[in-house]
């Protein structure tokens, strides 16, 4: 009686396996979402900017947008600054955008090699120190970028780099933020709630 009892077991828990490779797949698609807020620095939320997911790959010299498993999300923000990004994979994202009234699209691929070059220092005799703390600095060219007004460099002896700015690529963007010369990014998980200050504005 027990070797029939331990065999119907046996049997229950093989068709029971059996069965659950016939079921069918989980779907694929990505639930995740994220909400956040983007504001001036000076406080002031940029209401009806368009924001659009990016990834750095490439060792830090390319930035991803809107490409790869159907592209990347895009959002817009409310007259709060208040913005809601869905359908994406948890991990480490930047934010491209384009103030009110930018276009609804981005260029799928850019290169931010420029980045990562140096200049000669507006102050050769300064070395570890933030240039362009005390009087705002203008709008200046970097390879094809412009930094807005108010950006900083960091100074080391004759040579200085991008610190803290917002960028415009080309004449009318994207717009990028670089925080102690590198591109900002966030760690994007689902539910999570992202910041982002907007540098010259």
């Amino acid at each position: 009686m027990h070797q029939v009892v331990f065999r119907a077991a046996i049997l229950a828990v093989v068709l029971s396996a059996a069965g659950a490779g016939q079921q069918p797949k989980s779907s694929t698609k990505i639930d995740t979402s994220a909400s956040g807020v983007l504001v001036g620095r000076s406080g002031k939320p940029m209401a009806n900017a368009r924001l659009f997911l990016g990834k750095i790959e490439d060792d830090q010299q390319v930035l991803q947008a809107n490409v790869k498993l159907g592209g990347l999300p895009i959002s817009r923000t409310d007259a709060q600054g208040q913005f809601k990004f869905t359908g994406f994979t948890p991990g480490a994202y930047t934010i491209l955008y384009y103030p009110a009234g930018g276009p609804s699209i981005v260029s799928t691929q850019i290169s931010i090699k420029a980045l990562l070059a140096v200049d000669s220092s507006i102050l050769p005799l300064m070395k570890g120190v933030e240039i362009g703390t005390t009087t705002p600095l203008d709008e200046k060219k970097w390879g094809v970028f412009t930094l807005l007004k108010g950006h900083t460099f960091w100074g080391d002896g004759p040579k200085m780099k991008v610190w803290n700015a917002t960028l415009r690529r080309g004449s009318a963007g994207p717009y990028l933020e670089v925080r102690k010369g590198v591109i900002w990014q966030a760690d994007f998980s689902d539910k999570g709630r992202i910041k982002m200050d907007a540098w010259s504005f």
